[in-house]
Formats: C-alpha cells, structure tokens, sequence
C-alpha cells in the first residue's frame, strides 16, 4: 500500500472550506470522473465513478468527523473502489480568509491497469486536479451550498439508520448554522427547496423562511 498526500490553499474562511467539503453530494459538480455520491447516512456514501475508463461503485465509511478540522475515511471491504482504501483531508486556518487543506490518500489499487497508473503517477495527478477544482467551484461561489456540523466519533459504532438520510437533511440538521451562510450560499438553499419569493428576501427572511420549509 502507498500513500499519495497533496494540498491547496482556499481563499476562504476555514469554516466556509469545511462546510463545503461535508457536502458529497455535490462532488460531481466539480470531480469529472465522479458520476455520483449518495449520502445513507450520517457516515456512509455510495460512490459512482469512472476509474481508468471502467465504472465503479463502492461504499465509503466515514470514520472520524471533526468540524474545521479533519475528516477520515475508508473504503469497506469487498467493495470495487476507485483505488483507495481510504483517506484524511485535514483543514488548517492560516489567517481569516485563507485556509488549507491537506489530503492524504492511502493507495491499494484492485487490478493491474489501477497498479501501473498508481505507478505511473495517474492517481496522484487526479487527486491534485480534484482539489484545485473543489478550490475553484468554492471560490467562485464565494461561499458553501450547505453545511454539516455533526461530529464523528472514531470511537463509535458505525451504523446504517432505516431510511436514508439526503445531503437536505444533513444540512438543515444544524440550523443554527444558517447564521454563519452566506447570503449568495442561503440563496442557493432556498432555491433547492423552491422557496417562493427568494429573490426578494433579506438574509434574515431567507434563513426564517428555510427554516420553516425545513420543519
């Protein structure tokens, strides 16, 4: 197994470049090889992808979560993943508007054509495109699409719930956070939820009508 560690400095707050990055969901936009991610629940994705020209799907498990500051991950066993077992992207505040963050991408390539892109340098050249287009799609927005302040204990016993929880519901599980948004990324949430009359609300009439479509 090997290890591929890239980083990018974000113009943003660290808040802001967090909150961005809980939102997987929204990793196609911005990830080209990725078709789609489906949030279960609270620590479990299903990844679409196209890996070497060969589409793959397989379940990702979060294992720790701590907000502004880490989130680990790892493929479950048996799954067809996209050459990573698993990962940490770390955050790092260097001053008020610039942040970094730091990806650590743990290597375990499943087939032959996966092991001589991994050594020919293919999966490291990926994983620098991803981040500079995840710095670009928050940056041009000027703030996050949404926001998932829950922590993860490493610790705890992962578990699948009975029904699966959408990057909707992970958003407005914090709404206090709604305070934090920007107005542009408030904007865009109320556009998701079809709010009536958005364009003409102030930020505090956009946050008290999210929250009332989200009750």
């Amino acid at each position: 197994m090997s290890t591929i560690e890239r980083s990018v400095t974000v113009d943003l707050p660290v808040r802001t470049v967090y909150n961005q990055w809980t939102q997987f969901e929204q990793y196609p936009k911005f990830m080209t090889h990725v078709e789609a991610v489906e949030q279960l629940d609270d620590t479990h994705l299903h990844w679409t992808a196209k890996v070497l020209g060969a589409r793959r799907e397989w379940i990702a498990e979060i294992t720790e979560q701590i907000p502004d500051q880490r989130i680990a991950w790892r493929a479950q066993e048996g799954n067809k993943h996209d050459g990573t077992h698993g990962g940490v992207v770390t955050f790092h505040r260097l001053d008020d508007d610039h942040t970094q963050v730091m990806l650590q991408l743990d290597m375990a390539p499943s087939g032959v054509s996966e092991r001589v892109a991994a050594g020919a340098g293919v999966m490291e050249a990926r994983a620098k495109k991803d981040l500079k287009a995840f710095k670009t799609f928050v940056e041009k927005r000027g703030g996050e699409t949404g926001a998932w302040r829950g922590d993860v204990d490493p610790g705890a016993t992962p578990h699948l719930k009975g029904s699966p929880l959408s990057v909707t519901d992970r958003t407005v599980a914090n709404t206090g956070a709604y305070e934090e948004w920007t107005k542009e990324a408030l904007y865009a949430r109320a556009a998701e939820l079809d709010v009536h009359g958005r364009g003409r609300m102030t930020k505090a009439e956009l946050i008290a009508a999210l929250r009332s479509a989200s009750t």
